[in-house]
């Protein structure tokens, strides 16, 4: 299973509920699901029976912000009025 990109980019990878690490791209899944023990064909990874691709579109692993936000920051005192 490949899961929604996180906020700071890259997916993770599971098998069977065991994490394989973190996707930054396509020849990243192949090389977990390779190191898994699991055959990789080329269309494996846009075979829904092999691998399942939550949330997001598939073969994307930028973040989970929206691309058109402005990026977030923690609050800063800076961002308030003191007296």
């Amino acid at each position: 299973m490949v899961h929604p990109p996180s906020g700071t980019g890259g997916r993770r990878v599971t098998v069977h509920g065991k994490i394989l690490g973190l996707a930054h791209s396509d020849a990243d899944v192949i090389s977990f699901l390779r190191s898994a023990g699991l055959p990789v064909a080329g269309t494996l990874l846009d075979d829904p029976a092999q691998v399942q691709w939550r949330g997001g579109r598939a073969h994307r692993y930028d973040t989970a912000q929206n691309p058109a936000e402005p990026p977030t920051r923690p609050p800063d005192k800076r961002d308030h009025c003191y007296p």
